[in-house]
């Protein structure tokens, strides 16, 4: 075997014919499919500088086939990988109040290392470019198969300060899983999520790695964040590490951005999501709570008092619904619902606690929709969620949809919600439009089908996803909250490859790459903005890598 690891390969005998086929008329010899081979099943043939496939190294992972720039090599039969072995979920008699983590990790080394098998180690490993933070996955996973979760942490730790929060927030399906050589070749990919939180679970994260400091080195530099969201978290680390002392100002009375307050329990953790703040905090961060920066005049005094302020204050306003009814004291936003149903489910009280009744109508069908939907349910109501968007084209992890369906949230897709209405002797109800969406990368339209109306309603709750609030900082205009969402195809959303930038997913790769060198310069006068405040709403772990490249930058421009 020509492969670096002991590759989980099937015997040919059990998977059927896998077959290589290179065309000789098309074939330039430029040995792009040899580079890429990660079996080392390709060479070039010296006498007519053809590429040449050895069919007993293959595995069918379609590398070159992907990559060949002349369309010269057609790979058929099947990917002979094993199998993944991902834990499967367990069934709980009821989830009335429970808030223990839903999604099981691997549970020993030898399950984790299984799993890190079936790593291809690919010379051009398309699941870092998947990753917003370009973790350096063939490495991490490399030290899980020897069994150091120690080098594992030390790679980890070069590109990321949450891996522990972005392997259970991370839609891995559309970034570095998307991106994996074995799903683009139509097999399960590497379970690179799960690694990543096993090496998390197991080996803590290491704490904030401050210089040493002498009585001629001290933090002579001062730089304040603004937010304190995975971008700010992200920029603050990379910052004390480097000497620099920092000053954050949040807003909230608690600190941690969404994966604090808008990320249920059972799927991130107290302990977890807490876990940066308080490493920060022991570091040195000076933290301000209920503290803000949202004028030209909070502005120009932090701009006085710091050497550069980076403005990290995230995407948290809620998208909201221009219809009849919307003013209706039982139709509630989002962010309150999480919040309120956080702290429901920690003292253990009912729904009426939160909102009155129990029978729901969550609006959307996206993760903060689910997550709200999921927190109604353990609080003991009966959950109805409806989204204009075709399910094929939903925003929405799939295993978190999966997850709520199977947990009894009655999910309806493309409905779309025209008006609440209430009568005279109380009945509460929604009326809905049917719409229909046929691209991924279009909106949906309502069609002229007849309404639908769901009764006998208690509560609602708007939950279609979040903007950048407009804020006058006389710095130019940021990301405007009205701007038209993008609707990016799933299959092509996280793949991170390059090669073809005429194709829908290298125009979102180069989107990301463009993204992390514009938070590196200025948006103002010793004024940056990063994360979600500068792309509008994204992700965390690209939140969390826009600050660290934005911190990067300044310590150069700050001679550190």
């Amino acid at each position: 075997m020509a492969a670096v690891h002991k590759l989980q390969v099937l015997p040919k005998a059990f998977t059927g014919a896998l077959s290589v086929t290179v065309s000789g008329e098309r074939c330039a010899g430029c040995q792009e499919c040899v580079v890429r081979c990660p079996t080392g099943a390709l060479q070039i043939a010296t006498d007519e500088w053809v590429a040449q496939a050895d069919v007993a190294l293959c595995v069918g992972c379609r590398q070159c086939e992907r990559t060949c720039p002349f369309g010269a090599i057609a790979v058929k039969g099947p990917v002979c990988v094993g199998e993944s072995s991902r834990p499967w979920r367990p069934t709980r008699a009821t989830i009335y109040h429970e808030i223990r983590e839903t999604r099981p990790g691997f549970a020993t080394l030898e399950q984790a290392q299984y799993e890190a098998e079936r790593c291809l180690s690919c010379p051009d490993p398309t699941c870092v470019l998947g990753c917003p933070a370009h973790n350096d996955i063939p490495a991490f996973i490399a030290a899980v198969r020897a069994g150091d979760l120690d080098e594992a942490q030390t790679v980890l730790r070069r590109t990321t300060v949450l891996p522990d929060i972005c392997s259970r927030v991370c839609d891995q399906s559309s970034q570095c899983e998307g991106a994996c050589s074995l799903h683009l070749a139509g097999a399960d990919a590497v379970a690179i999520g799960l690694i990543e939180r096993f090496i998390t679970d197991e080996s803590p994260v290491p704490p904030v790695q401050e210089p040493v400091r002498t009585p001629a080195r001290t933090r002579e530099a001062s730089v304040a964040i603004v937010g304190s969201g995975p971008a700010g978290i992200g920029a603050a680390w990379r910052l004390i590490e480097a000497g620099v002392q920092v000053t954050m100002y949040e807003r909230s009375e608690t600190a941690g951005g969404v994966p604090n307050w808008g990320i249920p329990e059972f799927t991130l953790p107290g302990a977890v999501a807490q876990r940066p703040i308080e490493a920060l905090l022991a570091a040195g961060l000076d933290l301000r709570l209920g503290t803000s920066v949202d004028t030209r005049e909070e502005l120009a005094h932090a701009a006085e008092q710091h050497a550069a302020v980076l403005l990290a204050h995230g995407a948290s306003a809620p998208l909201g619904l221009r219809v009849p009814g919307i003013e209706l004291p039982w139709v509630h936003d989002a962010t309150t619902f999480l919040q309120m149903g956080r702290r429901a489910l920690r003292e253990r009280t009912d729904l009426e606690t939160v909102c009155a009744g129990s029978r729901m109508l969550v609006v959307g069908a996206g993760n903060t929709a689910m997550d709200v939907a999921r927190t109604a349910l353990r609080l003991g109501a009966k959950v109805t969620a409806v989204d204009w968007m075709d399910r094929r084209f939903a925003r929405v992890r799939p295993d978190e949809l999966h997850e709520a369906e199977e947990e009894g949230v009655e999910v309806s897709f493309c409905r779309s919600v025209l008006r609440f209405e209430e009568s005279v002797s109380g009945n509460r109800s929604a009326v809905l439009g049917v719409t229909e969406q046929r691209r991924p990368d279009r909106p949906p339209r309502v069609t002229s089908r007849p309404t639908e109306r769901v009764q006998f309603l208690d509560c609602a709750v708007l939950a279609m996803g979040y903007r950048v609030e407009r804020l006058d900082l006389g710095i130019g205009a940021l990301p405007s909250p009205a701007s038209p969402p993008r609707y990016p195809d799933r299959t092509w959303l996280g793949s991170g490859l390059l090669w073809n930038r005429s194709a829908p997913v290298g125009q979102l790769a180069q989107e990301r790459e463009a993204n992390l060198r514009a938070v590196r310069q200025p948006f103002a006068d010793k004024v940056y903005v990063i994360g979600d405040a500068r792309t509008g709403p994204a992700t965390v772990v690209a939140a969390m890598a826009q600050g660290s490249a934005a911190a990067r930058e300044l310590l150069d421009r700050l001679g550190k």
